[in-house]
C-alpha cells in the first residue's frame, strides 16, 4: 500500500547511500593517511640510523623535511577523523529521521487497514440488518 510518506523515504534512502559512500571514501582516506604516516615515520627511523652509522651523511635537512612532512600528514588524518565523525553523525541522525517517517507510514498503513474493516463490519452490520428486517416483514405478512 501507497502512503504519503513514500516519497519522503526513497529520497532519504538515496541520501544515506550518499552518506554511505562518503564514509567509505573517509575511511579511505584516514586509513591512506594513517599508512603514509606510519611509512614516513619507519623512514625516518632509517634516515636516523644511516646517518648516525657514517658521520659523513648530513641528514638533519632531510628529517626536518620529513618530520614536516609527519605533521602535514597528522594534521591532514585528524582533518579525515573530523569529517568521518561528522559523517558518522550526520548518518545517525538520517537513520532516525528514516526510522520516523517510516512508523509513520506503518501507522498510516494500519489506520487505512482499521478503517477499511471498520467499513467492511458496518457493511456487513447492515446486510444482517437489512436481512433480519426482511425476514421479520415475511413473517408478519405471513401470520396476517
Amino acid at each position: 500500500m501507497r502512503t504519503p510518506y513514500d516519497a519522503a523515504l526513497r529520497a532519504l534512502d538515496r541520501d544515506m547511500d550518499a552518506l554511505k559512500g562518503l564514509i567509505a571514501d573517509a575511511t579511505i582516506r584516514l586509513h591512506e593517511m594513517q599508512s603514509l604516516h606510519e611509512a614516513l615515520g619507519a623512514k625516518i627511523v632509517r634516515e636516523r640510523e644511516l646517518s648516525a652509522m657514517d658521520w659523513q651523511l648530513y641528514a638533519e635537512s632531510y628529517l626536518d623535511r620529513a618530520r614536516a612532512e609527519r605533521r602535514r600528514l597528522e594534521q591532514l588524518r585528524h582533518d579525515a577523523e573530523v569529517e568521518l565523525t561528522m559523517l558518522r553523525r550526520q548518518a545517525a541522525q538520517q537513520y532516525a529521521s528514516m526510522k520516523a517517517i517510516g512508523n509513520a507510514a506503518d501507522q498510516y498503513k494500519a489506520e487505512a487497514e482499521r478503517v477499511a474493516q471498520t467499513a467492511e463490519q458496518a457493511m456487513l452490520d447492515d446486510l444482517t440488518a437489512a436481512r433480519f428486517v426482511r425476514r421479520a416483514r415475511e413473517m408478519r405478512r405471513s401470520s396476517q
